[in-house]
């Protein structure tokens, strides 16, 4: 029985999505997960606190000019710090982005591997593609206030909107085509050939090909999911943050292929496919930790104490773990040579 009612739920996702492409749809929503502070750690960040910026929104890590760079966004005020990795007491540039613009998210390419430094940056009625190395910034102007944005492996960009259009873009940054049906698109990954659109206030994974704008399948996500990101390996995880549960979705279909509890109110989420793991934040204990996704269950493999409610993570080249307080804890550097 709970197997045909969870059928059913599938399937009302499914059709709900792919007759919906006239607009926003008009079905039961919740209000989105948010990150909860916990009790936190009793244990002193690990690592090195590298970066006293507050307000951390979220961090990226590219390669550069003169080696790697660190991008710290925050919101007061709205702009993002470019560090050198190896000598971060001061920036060597700050790029203004507009206020409320959403958390920024790095551009890789088609096997996943670092591409030039360029990160995109919702906002407003608008999208940012910044190069962190040179400071340049395009824009490309949108109807509706940007929430999320990836790049698409085949080139391009896609861009969700907080009432839920999500906007293709070409390379030059002209819009293509828009796609709707969604609440809202809270956060959006690509892998191979589909770029997927998480809607938090359905708690909702849907399928869409970005050649067409036609969606494909649909499934539920947790309690309340807030956070996908495509882990390289044709898998895209999602976070769970009502339900401290970490979520794996196989593509071609779509199906959930493993799903566990890992930890307090998972906040962030950060693929490192060169040594096959996921980095999450937990601002329920304010703890950072990684998992192994090549068995049938995520495999906790590290776990540290971190930044108080730490929000954001990013992995850079040589495997070292930063992440980043949404409040006054700054940025944490975790070593390759700490990670055992």
């Amino acid at each position: 029985m709970a197997a045909a009612t969870a059928l059913a739920a599938a399937t009302l996702l499914a059709l709900t999505a792919c007759g919906s492409s006239g607009g926003r749809p008009d079905v039961p929503t919740r209000v989105p997960a948010t990150p909860v502070a916990g009790p936190g750690s009793a244990q002193a960040p690990a690592g090195d606190v590298i970066v006293g910026t507050a307000d951390v929104q979220a961090l990226a890590v590219a390669g550069g000019d003169g080696g790697g760079l660190l991008a710290v966004q925050s919101a007061a005020p709205s702009s993002i710090a470019v560090y050198a990795v190896d000598a971060p007491a001061d920036p060597r540039r700050v790029i203004e982005v507009p206020d409320d613009a959403a958390p920024m998210t790095r551009v890789a390419d088609a096997d996943g591997q670092p591409a030039p430094p360029v990160v995109l940056v919702p906002a407003p009625g608008a999208l940012l593609r910044v190069d962190l190395a040179t400071g340049a910034t395009d824009t490309a102007h949108i109807d509706g206030d940007a929430i999320s944005a990836t790049g698409l492996p085949g080139g391009g960009y896609a861009v969700g909107t907080a009432d839920g259009t999500v906007y293709i873009l070409g390379d030059d940054l002209s819009v293509d085509r828009t796609v709707t049906g969604f609440v809202s698109a809270d956060s959006l990954a690509a892998s191979g050939d589909a770029l997927l659109v998480l809607d938090a206030h359905q708690t909702s994974l849907t399928e869409v090909d970005p050649a067409t704008g036609e969606h494909g399948a649909a499934l539920r996500v947790g309690k309340g999911a807030t956070r996908i990101v495509s882990d390289g390996y044709g898998r895209v995880i999602a976070l769970d943050t009502d339900g401290g549960q970490m979520l794996v979705y196989g593509l071609d279909p779509l199906i959930n292929r493993q799903l566990a509890p890992i930890g307090a109110s998972p906040a962030a989420l950060a693929a490192d496919p060169a040594r096959g793991l996921v980095w999450v934040t937990f601002t329920g204990t304010d703890e950072v930790a990684a998992f192994d996704l090549s068995t049938g269950e995520p495999v906790e493999k590290h776990r540290y104490p971190t930044v108080a409610f730490p929000t954001s993570v990013a992995v850079g080249a040589d495997g070292a773990v930063y992440v980043g307080s949404g409040r006054d804890g700054g940025v944490a550097r975790i070593g390759p040579e700490q990670i055992r």
